[in-house]
């Protein structure tokens, strides 16, 4: 008994208990953490590790300028500021559920290193790359020299209907799309200008300005600019999103193209094709494999100003076939050998089934042809001609004007 109450005295000092060290200490016992404690035997659950969150990106010095390199998976939200340098190498994926923001008057780098910069949008992430009129956000390469096809492009990767089977895989390795979500949203692109892109991986397997592949309709597309891309300005692969106020400058293939089942809307749409290169302003499709394929491609066109080649290029404005549907209304072409070219029997048919309608067609006197039917002579044949011939007999005044000013690139 005395020894106890002296063993308790001993551990009595000013009246404050004093505990020995114990051999349960809680704390973080992982040596990587910020809040590591080396005396801890076990983890404390109110006091978790902590660690630093990855940036996202890699510091590197090119040229002595110093650039921070995105990471070719971005898995936690961030932004890209625009006091800073910005540069893609290889693929950089924005992974699901992560959302990457870019502040307007940033300008992101493409690099020349060997690889495929792209930037895609994955199932679930989003985009918000929101730019101004004053201040857009430019995507261009690094090289003094750009050249059409110095990179990838954009890529947005929805869960909107194809027709090409539930889900597809994107060109070039970019990623799966498509699903039964309508109103998928992949985020908000306004003010943006890809330069330089359209990289040619394989034969028939190029990526383009922009790639909207099973895109939805809660995604916001308006003010893009597409300029001399080394294939198609704007594709459409399926989806149901819509495009207002786009611009396709001086690209080496089609300027806008739709495939797989699009039904979206576009407005305000500008072709400016190079003197030197280009195929079709529009190129529309609906699948070529199964052209009465289902979501039939279906989208609304108004508003459409198609400046082309010339008409000894050889080359057509608008090229509808393999089974599209479409609503086209107010459009003025000029500098083509066709204006309008609806080839394919199906394709006609639809004029027939009225889900294919053109009205206020322009076309000024250097377009050779301002229609062409290749279709098997018939009654769907008839129709199709006669359409074509009072759209063109219209009043197409094209896209609005005023509002390219200050951000897109002239050819």
């Amino acid at each position: 008994m005395k020894l106890k109450n002296s063993l308790i005295a001993a551990l009595l000092v000013g009246g404050v208990m004093v505990v020995a060290p114990s051999c349960n200490r809680k704390g973080c016992t992982d040596p990587t953490a910020n809040n590591y404690d080396e005396k801890a035997k076990k983890e404390d659950p109110d006091e978790p590790c902590t660690y630093d969150l990855p940036t996202g990106y890699t510091v590197v010095t090119i040229g002595g300028v110093s650039y921070n390199q995105l990471d070719a998976n971005l898995t936690q939200d961030m932004t890209l500021d625009a006091a800073s340098n910005w540069l893609l190498s290889g693929g950089t994926f924005v992974n699901d559920g992560v959302t990457l923001t870019i502040e307007a008057g940033t300008t992101v780098y493409t690099a020349d290193d060997g690889t495929v910069p792209f930037l895609s949008v994955s199932q679930g992430g989003k985009l918000m790359a929101v730019g101004t009129a004053s201040s857009p956000i430019v995507f261009t390469p690094i090289s003094a020299t750009p050249a059409p096809g110095d990179w990838g492009g954009i890529i947005l990767n929805g869960y909107a209907p194809i027709n090409t089977g539930a889900t597809a895989e994107g060109e070039g390795g970019t990623g799966t799309y498509g699903g039964a979500i309508a109103d998928d949203n992949s985020g908000t692109l306004q003010y943006v200008r890809v330069e330089y892109a359209g990289k040619l991986l394989s034969t028939d397997n190029e990526l383009n300005g922009f790639s909207f592949n099973g895109v939805g309709s809660g995604t916001s597309l308006s003010y893009l600019q597409a300029y001399r891309g080394n294939d198609d300005g704007f594709e459409f692969f399926g989806g149901t999103v819509s495009l207002s106020n786009a611009v396709s400058s001086g690209n080496g293939d089609d300027s806008f193209d739709w495939t797989h089942g699009w039904v979206g809307t576009g407005t305000n749409w500008i072709v400016e094709q190079d003197a030197t290169l280009g195929d079709r302003g529009i190129e529309a499709d609906n699948n070529g494999d199964n052209n009465d394929a289902m979501p039939m491609s279906a989208p609304s066109i108004s508003k459409l100003t198609i400046t082309g080649r010339g008409s000894s290029a050889e080359k057509d404005a608008i090229k509808l076939r393999e089974g599209t549907s479409a609503t086209i209304d107010n459009v003025l072409i000029t500098g083509a050998k066709d204006g309008i070219d609806i080839q394919h029997d199906v394709t006609a048919a639809n004029v027939t089934a009225g889900t294919l309608t053109i009205t206020n067609v322009t076309a000024s006197s250097d377009v050779t042809n301002p229609y062409a039917v290749n279709v098997a002579a018939g009654t769907d044949s008839t129709n199709t001609a006669n359409m074509l011939n009072t759209a063109v007999n219209g009043a197409g005044t094209g896209a609005d004007t005023g509002w390219t000013s200050g951000w897109t690139k002239a050819l």
